[in-house]
């Protein structure tokens, strides 16, 4: 990660969790900034909703490391939904050096400056085997959007193998 990067990060997840915790202050308890790659939970949870983490893994050790926190930390009848960029059938990833370099980019508005980001986008079939390979199994999978910004996203709603 670059510098600089972090502390970044971490700002905006304490704002995120600031807001989340006011919106539902119900629930505030649960919301906390974590790392999915290197943290443990001290309790197994019923439900992960993972949408737009998988992909911004590029590296196979990072997105085995996710599912395995995944497959860690759902109790044994818990389920998890993971979205991901991608159409089923292309594979791509980015260079991931290049993560967070200010870039130009086309936008409805006119041209912008933005962040890089990484991202890794693969087949149905390299999905699967990466599910499997970190035990979790398949119960539903498909292909849905999240319209204007996602038109194309692969789920996959997932248990623990048993």
């Amino acid at each position: 990660m670059r510098k600089g990067t972090k502390r970044h990060t971490k700002r905006v997840s304490v704002e995120a969790i600031f807001y989340c915790r006011k919106k539902m202050s119900c629930y505030a308890e649960n919301f906390r900034r974590l790392d999915c790659l290197s943290d443990v939970l001290d309790k197994k949870i019923d439900f992960i909703y993972a949408v737009a983490v998988v992909h911004i893994l590029v590296l196979d050790e990072d997105r085995n490391g996710f599912y395995c926190f995944l497959s860690e930390h759902l109790k044994d009848n818990g389920i998890a939904l993971i979205c991901t960029m991608g159409d089923g059938e292309a594979e791509m990833q980015s260079d991931i050096s290049r993560a967070f370099e200010i870039q130009e980019r086309e936008h409805e508005t006119g041209k912008m400056m933005v962040t890089a980001t990484s991202c890794r986008m693969v087949s149905f079939t390299t999905f699967e085997e990466e599910l499997r390979r970190n035990h979790l199994a398949i119960i539903e999978k498909g292909i849905t959007s999240a319209l204007p910004e996602f038109n194309n996203l692969m789920y996959a709603v997932v248990k623990k193998m048993a």
